[in-house]
């Protein structure tokens, strides 16, 4: 008997979180997250304390076909809007576009969400600062492109582990995914 959800087990998602049921028993994780927790099926809501947490994540949202992802910060409570903290537009010249109580999951070309941290509101001014100072992607001409919004992204996230606000490993985890621009 199965007592522990595996590949095979229906996920349903819920704002940033994935539940799942086995064998009568309720599992939640937050999406993007690996460790299944039990749920006790008789209060749905979170464990007291953990829907004010403030989180910081790097997503993913689909593009075109063949282009590589976009990447942008999210700074949000649980299945709460937040801001977004992104540079858009062609790799040529990009523009600093952040947005606020914007709830990303809806976006019809979100893919993914991972956490990098739980943060204080005073990080999420460090956060927004760090993003607000950080020069979007410019290159001459198209073949001299080097870098686009991922390369942002992650410039951000090398900073904010300067400052103690994100982990090494989190920063290594995002370079592992970046695409050829």
């Amino acid at each position: 008997m199965i007592d522990y959800p595996t590949s095979a087990t229906p996920i349903m998602t819920i704002g940033l979180r994935e539940v799942c049921e086995v064998n009568g028993r309720l599992f939640n994780r937050r999406k993007g997250t690996q460790q299944w927790i039990e749920s006790k099926q008789e209060t749905s809501s979170m464990p007291l304390g953990q829907s004010e947490a403030l989180y910081l994540s790097l997503v993913h949202h689909k593009q075109g076909p063949g282009e590589p992802l976009h990447w942008s910060l999210f700074v949000a409570r649980e299945n709460q809007p937040g801001s977004v903290y992104q540079v858009k537009g062609d790799a040529e010249y990009m523009i600093y576009h952040p947005t606020h109580l914007v709830d990303i999951t809806t976006s019809a070309s979100f893919l993914n969400l991972y956490q990098l941290a739980v943060v204080t509101e005073q990080q999420a001014m460090v956060v927004k600062q760090v993003a607000d100072s950080e020069l979007p992607p410019r290159a001459p001409n198209r073949q001299s492109v080097r870098e686009n919004c991922q390369g942002w992204t992650v410039r951000v996230i090398a900073k904010l582990v300067e400052r103690g606000i994100v982990p090494s490993a989190k920063l290594q985890m995002a370079r592992s995914m970046m695409q050829p621009v």
